[in-house]
């Protein structure tokens, strides 16, 4: 009984699933209301439930950060390697040593005589000049961080933006089942009243299995009508955890489909191939390899640079030579400054560390090509999934408005007397698997305009189109 259309609804609940999933992988816990926290009570659109989505998500605010601490890397890449200096400052005490240039009673380490407090302050370092690559594939490699992190935040707004008008269909669709449950309802619980009344008044032209299949009937609905309240709950949820509007409510429209532009798959394809972060975040990690490789065969040679070195020490107890040929190691001041060349000379490791920097650009071309070619079976998928979605919505649109019709007609005839209630059966499970498809065709359709917005990331409409045309604030 009602088979068909039952089937349709638990098809259905299978939104209000995902939509359960996107809240838990929101966050179980509430957020706290903003100051600015909108009226209670009010509707919102999908788009206002987007917006309202894309200011407080945490993974946004995480990718913010991610970009800040990205740019800081590149401004560590700029700087550092032009602060390579080392300061060291130290404190001792040491015997004291008497003498001159040429005489000294004291032997070596004079153990015996008074100890006393002395200092050494020194700094050295150097100054890149010349690095053979080194210091420009850094600046290089950071700025691919930068890319790659806000490739990473564009990838975190095209899915919260899904989540949300997937939640936001999701209520859609939930309310408009109940709508459409609580008529048919209606219309089983007052013939079941009327038949049990006419059985009680032994009526011989009703029979008792019509009033156990009305029963049955209408048992099946109140089930299904559990299922919407179901997927409005999960639904609703999600709005609220993703938007912070709370509660979550939507405009009392019914679900329509969205106006889209006209695209061919081709094009949609290569928008994809075009705008997906994630190849601009393979291209970034390409540029971060090529940098990478850059510096691993520039340690075959040396850097170039700028040494420069000071120190100072005074120790009290010990006489200061005033010679410069003589190292007095508890007094003295020097500084230097000439050119340096220092490298490694792990020729070996730089060898194997060079021929595992071009297997990585290897990989990172085989996996580019990798998505690609899964990006384009994503987006075709998508975009059959529309089609396929279009054509149902058109021929269910038209068998809901003949079952309706039919509908009508067996209920006006089961209450004079001239219908069945096996015909009252037929023709409500024919008007609501019917209806049920076409709401579903609908939700469905605007989830694949959704996902291919998603999977090309373009807009394929206007943030307020995804209005109905006809709905009221």
């Amino acid at each position: 009984m009602v088979r068909i259309w039952a089937l349709g609804i638990m098809a259905l609940s299978m939104l209000g699933i995902a939509a359960h999933v996107i809240a838990e992988e929101a966050g179980a816990n509430e957020a706290e209301p903003s100051p600015e926290q909108p009226v209670v009570g009010r509707a919102y659109h999908v788009d206002e439930y987007t917006q309202a989505a894309v200011l407080r998500y945490p993974g946004l605010k995480a990718a913010a950060a991610d970009i800040d601490a990205a740019q800081a890397r590149l401004s560590e890449a700029k700087i550092s390697p032009f602060m390579q200096f080392q300061g060291r400052a130290t404190f001792f005490v040491a015997p004291g040593a008497r003498g001159t240039a040429i005489f000294s009673p004291d032997p070596q380490i004079p153990w015996s005589n008074r100890w006393g407090p002395g200092g050494e302050v020194g700094i050295e370092g150097g100054i890149p000049i010349y690095t053979f690559g080194k210091y420009r594939a850094g600046k290089k490699a950071a700025t691919a961080g930068i890319a790659a992190s806000e490739q990473e935040r564009d990838r975190t707004l095209a899915r919260v933006v899904f989540d949300v008008r997937r939640a936001y269909f999701g209520t859609q669709l939930s309310l408009d089942l109940q709508a459409m449950i609580s008529e048919g309802k209606d219309k089983l619980r007052t013939a079941v009243d009327k038949l049990d009344a006419r059985l009680k008044a032994d009526d011989p032209r009703v029979k008792q299995t019509d009033y156990w299949r009305l029963v049955s009937a209408l048992s099946e609905i109140e089930s299904r009508e559990s299922e919407a309240l179901r997927l409005e709950a999960s639904a609703r949820a999600a709005l609220e955890i993703l938007s912070g509007l709370r509660p979550a409510i939507v405009p009392e429209c019914p679900l329509e489909a969205v106006q889209s532009e006209v695209i061919e798959l081709s094009e949609h394809v290569d928008r994809a191939l075009g705008n997906r972060p994630e190849l601009f975040q393979l291209e970034a990690a390409k540029s971060a390899t090529d940098a990478n490789l850059t510096v691993k065969r520039a340690g075959y040679l040396p850097d170039i640079l700028l040494a420069l070195r000071a120190s100072f020490a005074r120790t009290a107890g010990i006489t200061d030579i005033q010679n410069p040929f003589v190292i007095d190691r508890g007094n003295f001041a020097g500084a230097y400054a000439g050119l340096l060349a220092q490298w490694k000379l792990d020729f070996g490791g730089t060898h194997a560390r060079v021929k595992a920097a071009k297997a990585e650009i290897k990989s990172l071309k085989a996996k580019t090509e990798e998505a690609q070619q899964g990006i384009e079976i994503e987006v075709t998928a998508l975009y059959e999934e529309l089609q396929d979605a279009k054509r149902r919505l058109g021929s269910w649109t038209r068998s809901e408005k003949e079952t309706r019709k039919w509908f009508v007609s067996a209920g006006q005839g089961y209450e004079v007397g001239t219908t069945t209630a096996m015909e009252l059966v037929d023709s409500i499970e024919a008007y609501f698997s019917a209806r049920s498809k076409r709401l579903m065709a609908t939700a469905e359709y605007n989830l694949a305009i959704a996902g291919l917005e998603k999977a090309t990331n373009m807009p394929l409409l206007a943030p307020k189109g995804w209005r109905p045309l006809d709905c009221e604030e």
